[in-house]
């Protein structure tokens, strides 16, 4: 008999390794004949749109935006997981958490908003890696570096997402080590879930 719906969010800087990741797990979760849907944050809904083409937001209004827009995904997760698909997520709650508080905003008050439309996910995974790794990472595939991708603020980030993964309880992989053997550890986490 086939276990419940799971499900996964891997979390982490542009060039953690997570689109790489995300696809070999849903490859992996099918091979085992389960129904897998895999999506991410922002979404391409409205509000995902919107939030993605407006460069002058307030640290503020940026965050209520990005809840607004996990507001209307977490129905969609939800009612994915009750018609039997494991749902794999590009991002969740704690990416907006380490965003947005490295831009100054309060984690408290972040993760006030966020519970509140919020499923808790299943495994829930910080791929973890340096920086400037990470940088050279998305330059090899040719990406322009988007405001949220300067060095400094990347440094931020990623402090802010260790301490998120500290106090919420994100599993952090060192993503900096070889994909095959990161993918090994977070399919040794599904594997014992389902």
């Amino acid at each position: 008999m086939m276990s419940s719906p799971i499900f996964i969010v891997l979390e982490g800087i542009d060039g953690s390794g997570k689109t790489t990741a995300i696809s070999k797990i849903g490859e992996y979760l099918e091979s085992l004949g389960r129904k897998v849907m895999i999506t991410m944050e922002p979404t391409k809904g409205a509000i995902g749109k919107l939030v993605a083409e407006i460069d002058d937001l307030t640290p503020e209004s940026e965050a209520l935006l990005f809840t607004a827009d996990r507001a209307c995904h977490t129905k969609e997760i939800s009612e994915c997981l009750e018609a039997g698909y494991d749902v794999i997520c590009d991002r969740y709650f704690a990416s907006t958490l380490a965003y947005q508080s490295a831009s100054g905003l309060d984690r408290d008050w972040l993760y006030s908003i966020n519970s509140k439309v919020i499923r808790e996910p299943d495994v829930h995974i910080l791929l973890d890696v340096d920086p400037e790794i990470s940088l050279t990472r998305v330059g090899k595939r040719g990406e322009k570096v988007s405001r949220f991708e300067k060095l400094d603020y990347l440094r931020k980030v990623r402090d802010s997402y260790l301490g998120i993964a500290k106090a919420y309880g994100l599993t952090v992989l060192d993503a900096s080590r070889n994909e095959g053997d990161v993918l090994m550890d977070i399919i040794g986490m599904i594997d014992r879930r389902i």
